[in-house]
């Protein structure tokens, strides 16, 4: 199974999106799911939500709690549904980078000559 398929087992489709958006979120959530790589899938819980699809003021958010880390969010306002999702995806990859930096920096994995 590949890494992308793992990962899509963990997420959890919220408001907005149904079974049918599968595929595409599949396609869509790559650098997601390559940064998550480092990490065992049974850590990793995703929540994916789009709020007035379709409609003036959408809003579509990603929510990604890995064990150990903090819930990291990332939305975005934009009105096309996969420029959104990329949007709150590149937000949440930010933040997922800068918290395993964090997490990494406070426990070292061994000794430093």
């Amino acid at each position: 199974m590949s890494t992308p398929s793992l990962f899509m087992n963990r997420v959890r489709l919220e408001d907005g999106y149904h079974e049918d958006d599968l595929p595409f979120i599949e396609r869509t959530l790559t650098q997601l799911f390559h940064q998550l790589s480092r990490f065992d899938p049974s850590m990793v819980h995703i929540g994916l939500r789009v709020k007035d699809r379709g409609q003036p003021g959408m809003r579509t958010s990603i929510e990604v709690h890995v064990s150990g880390l903090p819930t990291v969010i990332g939305a975005s306002d934009l009105t096309d549904t996969k420029a959104a999702l990329q949007d709150a995806e590149a937000k949440v990859v930010s933040q997922l980078r800068e918290a395993a930096d964090r997490h990494h920096d406070r426990h070292p994995r061994g000794p430093r000559h």
